[in-house]
């Protein structure tokens, strides 16, 4: 009996000394699993998708949303000074651009992020007045509001 204790004791320390020789000071030899209740996809915003404000001393001309895709409007326009193009955009999955397009002066994209209400305003100062077709193109997955705005008189 007193044989069989110390077969059994000498066999706990052989695997004790076996598993710390395969364990390294920062832990053991293993890949490292992922927690799989963690997620690596950022949850979607919690944020509404709602129109630009309208600054203090400016009034809307154009107030389109939500809309989504492609859009062509009939002609604006602008007066000589200040104005602001905004627009408040979400995509439903990935990070997508949205174009806009003032003929005659130019265009510029913003970006749509998958996650967060993305709030964007572009200020033009025209040295004149101008009247000008205005487009919004990106993708349908994208839901957006624009709002271009004027100074009051």
């Amino acid at each position: 009996m007193a044989t069989r204790r110390a077969v059994l004791a000498a066999a706990v320390v052989l695997c004790a000394g076996l598993t710390a020789a395969c364990t390294d000071k920062d832990g053991p030899d293993e890949p490292n699993v992922p927690d799989s209740s963690a997620s690596s996809v950022a949850p979607p915003s919690q944020e509404p998708l709602v129109a630009p404000e309208v600054d203090p001393g400016f009034k809307e001309i154009l107030s389109e949303g939500p809309q989504r895709g492609v859009r062509q409007f009939g002609t604006i326009e602008l007066p000589k000074g200040e104005s602001w193009v905004k627009v408040n955009c979400i995509s439903v999955s990935k990070s997508v651009q949205l174009d806009l397009s003032l003929e005659t002066i130019g265009e510029f994209s913003v970006g749509c992020s998958g996650v967060d209400v993305e709030r964007n305003a572009n200020q033009l100062n025209l040295a004149s007045a101008r009247k000008l077709h205005f487009t919004v193109s990106t993708e349908e997955s994208v839901r957006w509001y624009v709002s271009v705005q004027v100074p009051m008189k």
